[in-house]
């Protein structure tokens, strides 16, 4: 009989957790919190980069085909190509509410007759905000008179 009165007093003693408490809730939400915080904030920051890529290579396209456009001008006529701070779209087509900038600048190479060299920059949106890049994204070449 004692030996049961023992094991009575011992179960009651003992109380058995079906839950979690306040504490536990908590700790868990604010631990679950900052993980989706630091997701959040390296998908947006992916998110922001591909843009910013998929922006560089539209205006390297610019630069590219401006300068494909003045290899199919008569050579006495390329010098006429210089242009400052143009509106561009994304194709290169002249338009005011263009989003790219485009500079095309025709000299003549290190004082070499029949020797062109036409630079392409075009200044891309950098960003959310659509200010433009600081560093714009920039081609070269050098045109002969007998291509």
């Amino acid at each position: 009989m004692k030996r049961m009165q023992k094991f009575g007093r011992t179960d009651r003693r003992v109380r058995s957790r079906g839950g979690f408490t306040l504490v536990e809730v908590l700790v868990a939400s604010v631990v679950f919190v900052i993980f989706c915080v630091a997701f959040l904030n390296s998908a947006i920051s992916s998110i922001r980069s591909q843009q910013l890529a998929c922006d560089y290579y539209k205006a390297m396209n610019v630069a590219r085909n401006r300068i494909q456009r003045a290899a199919e001008f008569d050579y006495a006529s390329v010098l006429l190509m210089n242009e400052n701070q143009v509106p561009v779209d994304d194709q290169g087509t002249i338009a005011a509410s263009g989003n790219y900038r485009r500079t095309t600048i025709v000299s003549v190479y290190n004082g070499t007759p029949n020797l062109l060299k036409i630079t392409v920059q075009v200044n891309y949106p950098a960003g959310v905000s659509y200010v433009l890049s600081s560093k714009p994204a920039e081609l070269s070449t050098l045109l002969t008179a007998g291509m």
